[in-house]
């Protein structure tokens, strides 16, 4: 049996902030311009984004009506209606509530704004970036499994609330010397992120059969795997120490709530040199496995990429060179510089661009690619356009 991508939908909110209005969007900490954010750009090469905040940094969605709206767009591209859609599988980082699960809440959304949506198989998956590529991979083999003759993917992002500067100012204030320790500010660590990530959702209606009436992309394969057993903790919120994760050093753990954001435990971090140091050796590692395996079926026509950085283009081209995959950059197609890095959506924000402006043609083969820096998870899928 096959499993096809049929229509795609994605939803972005709010006018593009540009490189030189971000700052004035998530405002300075302590009043202070950021040391790093020019250097931070300048490597990730994003000129635009998306927030769902305004310009008066108030919140202006929730992420499951960004997650709605997307399924909702694809939905309607497809030409049918949700009460046709048999399961939600839907991804984030970082949901609205702890629980009820994210695809419930999405759920209600929809049932919220329409009347013809009715009952439904939800899936809710967790992670980072790879949380979108494992909402897709089971939505996929519910259809494979012939549980469901059709479904809808999606993931979904709205981190900028956690990039305010009001959310940094008590640990500024106790960690003054913004001393790079586990117990500190960790200055570069957690602004990092503030100047990376961004908000918006996609979504994919997989079928088994293909759409007669357009092109689509038949899924030949999906494959997902960690490399936790052998790799630290790189990129992490809800934590004081990855390098001692133990009772009363997470924030469910700490004395109260109020502790855990005074020890930045609330604070989402990047290990820059732990993720610079081994991206390639996991790259190449997993891309090795997926050869072993017969999986990966080269030439490839599109390489989808979801970088969170334009810095790791080389370190990809790397991998690729390391196992003798020939992928010219000029095949490589990803919205990073006019989109942002959306993490778990981007996967699927890239798809519904190169499906709405004909990027594919019929017989094309193409490779997505979604790596996970919070432990090292590597996801490939592999498209045939019919």
């Amino acid at each position: 049996m096959a499993v096809h991508l049929t229509a795609s939908g994605s939803f972005l909110p709010g006018a593009p902030v540009d490189n030189d209005s971000m700052e004035a969007r998530l405002g300075l900490i302590g009043g202070v311009p950021s040391r790093y954010r020019r250097a931070v750009l300048r490597n990730n090469g994003i000129r635009s984004r998306h927030y769902a905040i305004d310009e008066d940094g108030r919140q202006t969605h929730l992420n499951e009506q960004l997650a709605a709206t997307a399924i909702e767009r694809a939905v309607e591209r497809r030409g049918i209606t949700l009460e046709e859609v048999g399961m939600l599988a839907v991804g984030t980082t970082l949901p609205d509530v702890l629980s009820p699960g994210f695809a419930s809440m999405v759920h209600g959304r929809l049932g919220t704004n329409s009347d013809r949506v009715g009952p439904k198989e939800v899936l809710s998956t967790a992670g980072i970036c790879a949380s979108g590529a494992a909402a897709f991979q089971h939505a996929w083999t519910a259809v494979l499994a012939g549980r469901h003759e059709r479904v809808v993917a999606c993931a979904s992002e709205l981190v900028s609330p956690m990039g305010r500067g009001n959310r940094f100012e008590r640990e500024s204030e106790i960690h003054t010397g913004r001393s790079d320790v586990p117990e500190g500010f960790q200055y570069f660590n957690a602004e990092f992120l503030r100047w990376m990530l961004s908000d918006g959702a996609g979504a994919v209606v997989l079928e088994r059969e293909p759409d007669p009436d357009g092109p689509c992309l038949r899924v030949d394969w999906v494959e997902l795997m960690s490399y936790a057993h052998e790799m630290p903790v790189c990129m992490y919120l809800g934590m004081s120490d990855p390098g001692d994760i133990s009772v009363g050093k997470t924030w469910l753990s700490a004395e109260s709530y109020s502790t855990a954001m005074e020890q930045g435990m609330l604070l989402g971090r990047q290990d820059t040199k732990l993720l610079a140091n081994n991206t390639v050796r996991i790259g190449t590692e997993e891309l090795g496995r997926l050869i072993k395996a017969g999986r990966l079926e080269p030439p490839y026509d599109w390489v989808l990429p979801h970088l969170s950085s334009n810095y790791f283009k080389a370190k990809l081209a790397k991998c690729f060179e390391n196992v003798g995959l020939d992928l010219p950059e000029d095949r490589w197609f990803t919205n990073l510089e006019t989109k942002g890095n959306t993490g778990a959506a981007a996967i699927y924000i890239i798809l519904d661009e190169a499906l709405r402006n004909g990027l594919f043609e019929r017989g094309d083969r193409i490779l997505g690619i979604v790596p996970e820096s919070g432990r090292f998870t590597m996801s490939f899928m592999q498209f045939t356009c019919v």
